[in-house]
């Protein structure tokens, strides 16, 4: 027999009431007359003890009485029935999540991160099938569900520690919205695929800092069987500061410029005094710049580079806390100044301001990255496009011969850009057939009668190439352009318009010859023909076509840890120069480079030529300030503890106790038995208590 509340047993003392009343010595109350003593002799009284039972049906009725009534607040019932196996217990999947971002690198962080972790081993169950991951930007599993049916519970949890002493920090960042999710997921499938009753657990490990990314749980919703139990790991000291470079170019000599650095320090950031300086690969520093920043603000100043120092290609943060230095170093690729060679066939003078090569000669500044050399010839022979360094791109705004004309196919077969603008109609006309058999429109004419009278771009294709950068609403408006002049002809079949004038007839469009590109323009941006060349979108037009006629050339120079790198297409072998002095080799076919997976200054090696990049640390990664875990929950995530095998089970074994105990209502029949017992206790009493007086007769 079991009972459902045992605390109620306690009441059992309340037998003490009726042995102790039973042992009070009472006092006779009845009054005898007696004759004179005065021939008695006195008898000493004999030594009794002073308290004894005297009442022992009595007494045992009434303990027996008490006995039952605590009995049956106890609620007793008969568990011959109830017996539960640990067996029909459903077990418990326990996902221990690791947080391995870049900020778990603060010093102590990890080794708080490992003794938790194994705290919470010890505290597990044989029968939970655990399992563990870890994330940064990107979820990595390391002891699966997939491996449960082959390894059981005691070699899982061993298998674990074992996977445990290999994990350690990355420098990515943290992306825990798309790492709670596809747990999430590999639980419930799991749970789905054993048509299993088990409880979910997910047990995080993390700083959870504010540069965290959560979007991912903002756009799904949670699974309400999943429970996240939240293990936060803090540092014993929160200060940090970061330092970023806003811009690496300025107007004037690079030599003179001032770059500039803006420093940003933690909301709970205990001090506020910082020192930045450049350094190199030798450990070489500059004049160290203080900055004074309060918690939770930022500052710009100008750093300046120190002329003496070699290769200056980093930027060092100090006085930070030592633990915080994790993010104390910012790369950036030295100022390397490119030379690209562009080629203008037309007899145009360069000073007169009537004529295109005047506004395309002086499109250009020279920047620390890039200087431009323009190579105007009358004719194609005079610009060697078979010589040892060829221009990037050639311009023609003349009729080329047939001889030339074969030269541009050569040249446009080895790769190179060729942009014809058609400048005249009798142009149009002589060069129809190398440029794809176009023809001039007879249903239009190629100038408007007046000069009130215009045409504008429209149809712009901005999902090409070269009007990719004025995509955004803020720079795709082109009908501040005015076209006085065009050559009304159509495009080839083979050819991808770019943009159309308003009349319909095309206005660039572009061709693909062998390795190269052609492009062709049915107006100039001189004076005579548009006002292209006085538009705010003539130089960045420009600009665009030398970015893509230099084929080996990395589209930005500054990224972030294992962000996918585009590369540029090229025929020669690629390798890649990691900071430490290693190189791989990168597939012929490849389009990307995705092992950029700590921070510093790798190079992409094409040939003879050296293209550094620089690799950072994402920024959101320095935003330390701890996250309230409520947070979370606002996202829809439960959080809490899911309960054990053994909790369910007594969970179970209450919930059958009870049922049974209400089936079976043993104290119903106690309390039966103790009416019984206090009517004959009663009754008893009321004998016992008629105890007869002898008449001694009446008093004198």
């Amino acid at each position: 027999m079991s009972v459902l509340s045992g605390l109620f047993l306690l009441g059992g003392a309340a037998i003490l009431g009726p042995i102790l009343f039973h042992l009070i010595r009472r006092t006779p109350k009845a009054r005898y007359e007696f004759s004179s003593l005065l021939f008695l002799e006195p008898t000493p009284p004999k030594l009794t003890k002073r308290s004894r039972f005297d009442q022992w049906l009595l007494l045992l009725l009434r303990s027996l009485v008490i006995l039952l009534l605590a009995f049956a607040f106890m609620r007793p019932f008969f568990r011959t029935e109830a017996e539960l196996l640990g067996a029909n217990a459903p077990n418990r999947y326990v996902a221990i999540l690791i947080d391995q971002s870049a900020s778990m690198r603060r010093s102590e962080m990890w080794d708080k991160t490992l003794t938790e972790v194994r705290s919470i081993l010890d505290n597990l169950e044989a029968t939970d099938e655990v399992s563990l991951f870890a994330y940064a930007d990107e979820l990595t599993p390391l002891v699966s569900q997939e491996e449960a049916p082959t390894v059981d519970g005691p070699a899982r949890h061993e298998l674990v520690r074992q996977r445990l002493k290999e994990l350690k920090p990355t420098w990515g960042a943290s992306n825990l919205g798309s790492a709670l999710l596809s747990v999430s997921e590999r639980l419930t499938t799991a749970k789905d695929q054993q048509q299993s009753n088990a409880s979910m657990q997910i047990v995080l490990i993390t700083d959870l800092q504010q540069g965290t990314n959560l979007e991912s749980l903002q756009a799904a919703e949670w699974n309400q069987g999943v429970q996240v139990d939240l293990h936060r790991i803090e540092p014993e000291n929160p200060t940090n500061a970061k330092a970023i470079l806003l811009d690496t170019k300025s107007p004037g000599d690079e030599l003179t410029a001032v770059p500039k650095v803006r420093v940003r320090t933690s909301a709970d950031a205990t001090h506020d005094s910082f020192f930045v300086a450049w350094g190199n690969a030798e450990g070489e520093k500059s004049q160290p710049v203080p900055f004074y920043v309060p918690p939770g603000e930022s500052l710009v100043l100008g750093v300046p580079r120190d002329i003496a120092m070699a290769a200056p290609d980093r930027i060092l943060l100090t006085g930070d806390e030592p633990s915080m230095d994790f993010d104390n170093t910012y790369y950036v690729v030295p100022p390397i100044q490119k030379i690209v060679r562009i080629g203008y066939v037309g007899n145009e003078d360069v000073d007169d301001p009537a004529d295109m090569l005047f506004y395309l000669s002086r499109a250009f500044g020279e920047t620390p990255d890039r200087r431009v050399e323009i190579a105007s010839a009358d004719s194609i022979d005079d610009l060697k496009l078979d010589g040892v360094s060829p221009p990037q791109i050639v311009f023609i705004s003349q009729p080329a011969t047939s001889d030339q004309r074969a030269k541009l196919d050569r040249y446009l077969d080895d790769g190179g850009n060729v942009l014809v603008i058609l400048k005249t109609d009798e142009m149009a006309k002589d060069m129809g057939d190398w440029l794809g058999g176009v023809a001039m429109a007879q249903s239009a004419e190629s100038e408007p009668s007046t000069r009130a009278s215009y045409t504008m771009l429209e149809q712009i294709d901005f999902q090409s190439p070269l009007f990719l950068p004025f995509a955004n609403a803020r720079y795709n408006d082109f009908t501040n352009i005015r076209f006085w002049k065009f050559r009304p002809v159509n495009a080839p079949a083979d050819a991808q318009v770019l943009a159309r004038f308003d009349t319909g007839h095309p206005a660039i469009w572009q061709v693909s010859r062998g390795q190269g590109e052609l492009y062709v323009m049915t107006s100039g941006w001189h004076k005579e023909d548009s006002q292209l060349a006085l538009s705010t979108k003539f130089i960045p037009l420009l600009s665009r076509w030398l970015e893509l006629s230099d084929a080996a050339k990395l589209d930005t120079k500054n990224f972030v840890v294992d962000q996918d790198i585009p590369l540029p297409e090229a025929d020669k072998e690629r390798t890649i120069l990691f900071p430490d002095g290693q190189t791989i080799s990168i597939a012929a076919t490849a389009t990307t480079f995705s092992d950029a997976s700590e921070p510093g200054i790798y190079t992409l090696i094409i040939g003879e030529e050296h293209l550094p990049f620089a690799v950072n640390l994402a920024e959101s990664e320095s935003d330390t300030q701890p996250l309230d875990a409520s947070y979370l929950e606002q996202l829809g995530v439960v959080l809490g503890e899911a309960p054990t095998t053994s909790e369910t089970l007594d969970q179970q074994r209450q919930l059958r106790d009870l049922e049974l105990e209400q089936r079976q209502k043993v104290w119903k029949w106690l309390i039966v038995a103790v009416l019984i017992l206090l009517g004959a206790e009663t009754i008893l009493g009321r004998l016992r208590s008629r105890t007869s007086t002898p008449n001694l007769g009446d008093s004198a």
